[in-house]
């Protein structure tokens, strides 16, 4: 039996937090966060990595239990603000800033920050006054020791105006967006054990933050580099973001990762979304909204070149699937509901959260692309979880190097075939049949449907019977057919061929009893 879904939303609390952020006055220009100039000491990517081979060769130590912080609520710690003019960097023009967040409520543990420049790292030195609180509230500050995250902003939208990119707090999360987007699904540098009992969640237990280069107008392309050094019972490793936004938000992520034991559960390129209901599966509790998720769908670029499309569900009980590949070209969790009226909702705005898509950057061997999906009711809940899974294990004492980039924003490399775009189910009683309709557009569609065949399997069940008519809108077609199931499960694809060509993503389903 897998775990509970985890609220990964309070436990990240940066969704809200960065909305509340970002209301923010942008006030005069005043000092920047004081930077202790006489600690500073050598800083460079090999000896990160070292710093995380020793820390691998010893003992896992848990971190000491933080100060217990009280009295401060849900709505209380999301009214502190940081204030801006104490911004890092906001003495260069342009173009990054980075603000940091307080130690309470859900992030007690304070965690080490410094700035690297000239070769020198040299800790930002923490004042509970570079925090705007309530004055109801402000004897909490007393008890602050250091920050427990950051962001980073940069002229996203408007070109005078700061905008939030980025996102580090809590465990190994981290989150971002492209132009004109809402935050919405978070990723982590290391997921083991993800969605099963007792998930080890590994910590960012300290950062580096690399001073831009000033001067000159902001322009895609610009980049701000982020270092963290990770620890947690099974492993340690260095991180290396090299973070550029744009349309699409990319992140290049260079990690050597240092195992104490055999790891044989690893998530690499582990990313969380949220999945309650749309039309092919109804809400688990009465809502007057047409769809509720961050993430409508898996989409995987095989190594031998196949797309796969395989729709999202909230399961009634927690489930992990697998697809097997070998040197994978991408994967990861995307919207294509992009309408409003897709989910008639105002205030979410889940038409505009963020797509994120793996591209390795060096061949990662066999392994196979995990889903795991939680039941839930609550939308609150992120009950979805994709990763990498290497089918070698992971050795005590070896030295793992992962190269791979985050591209945060709208859909990409989706197959340049016909793409799936809606998906409905229902059911025959009287027949005992499973119904499904499959929605397909662009693509050799444009080209009508002669010739056009359906390639339709469905594992545990028999398929009744089929239909393929065209779908009244330019260059789609819409699948139609029923199952009579002979298993508890039904594990169904779809594609469409033409002359023994294939001119569309993999539809892939699973249908459980």
């Amino acid at each position: 039996m897998l775990s509970s879904p985890l609220n990964r939303r309070a436990a990240l609390g940066t969704l809200s937090l960065s909305a509340v952020l970002a209301l923010a006055p942008r006030l005069a220009a005043a000092q920047s966060p004081v930077v202790d100039a006489a600690a500073g000491q050598p800083f460079s990517v090999e000896g990160l990595r070292d710093k995380a081979r020793a820390l691998a060769a010893a003992p896992y130590a848990k971190p000491p239990a933080p100060p217990t912080i009280t009295g401060l609520s849900y709505d209380d710690y999301f009214r502190i603000r940081f204030r801006p003019e104490a911004d890092l960097w906001k003495d260069r023009q342009p173009p990054f800033r980075a603000e940091f967040f307080p130690p309470a409520w859900l992030y007690p543990r304070p965690l080490p920050i410094h700035e690297v420049a000239d070769g020198l790292a040299r800790p930002i030195a923490f004042d509970p006054a570079m925090f705007e609180i309530p004055g109801e509230h402000a004897d909490v500050a007393k008890a602050w020791t250091g920050f427990s995250g950051f962001r980073l902003l940069w002229p996203l939208n408007e070109a005078d105006k700061l905008d939030e990119i980025a996102v580090f707090q809590g465990a190994s999360y981290f989150r971002a967006l492209g132009r004109g987007q809402r935050y919405g699904l978070s990723a982590r540098g290391l997921a083991i054990g993800a969605g099963e009992p007792n998930e080890e969640f590994p910590d960012f237990v300290a950062f580096w933050l690399e001073r831009p280069p000033g001067g000159g107008p902001a322009a895609d392309g610009d980049a701000v580099v982020v270092h963290a050094l990770m620890d947690s019972p099974s492993c340690a490793g260095a991180y290396s973001f090299t973070i550029r936004p744009g349309d699409n938000v990319t992140f290049d992520v260079a990690a050597s990762v240092f195992p104490r034991a055999a790891m044989t559960k690893t998530g690499v390129a582990a990313m969380s979304s949220m999945f309650l209901f749309n039309v092919a599966d109804p809400s688990p509790v009465p809502d007057y909204r047409t769809a509720v998720h961050d993430s409508d769908g898996l989409a995987i670029w095989t190594g031998k070149g196949e797309h796969v499309w395989r729709p999202l569900q909230n399961p009634k009980a927690h489930r992990l699937s697998r697809f097997p590949d070998e040197n994978p070209k991408g994967f990861g969790l995307v919207q294509r509901a992009r309408a409003l009226e897709d989910f008639g909702d105002l205030q979410a705005r889940y038409d505009l959260r963020p797509s994120l898509w793996v591209e390795p950057l060096d061949a990662w061997g066999e392994g196979a692309v995990h889903l795991a999906e939680l039941a839930t009711t609550k939308e609150t809940d992120d009950n979805i979880a994709v990763f990498w899974r290497p089918k070698a294990p992971w050795t005590a004492g070896s030295q793992v190097d992962l190269r791979y980039r985050l591209h945060w924003g709208q859909e990409r490399f989706a197959s340049p075939d016909a793409r799936v775009f809606r998906t409905r189910t229902g059911a025959d009683a009287q027949a005992g049949l499973r119904l499904f309709t499959v929605d397909l557009q662009g693509g050799a569609l444009a080209e009508g449907l002669d010739g056009v065949a359906m390639d339709l399997q469905a594992a545990g069940g028999e398929i009744a019977w089929r239909d393929l008519s065209p779908y009244p809108d330019e260059a789609a077609a819409r699948v139609a057919f029923g199952v009579r199931p002979q298993a508890t499960d039904i594990d169904l694809s779809l594609r469409l061929t033409r002359g023994g060509q294939v001119i569309s993503e993999t539809w892939r389903y699973l249908w459980t009893a």
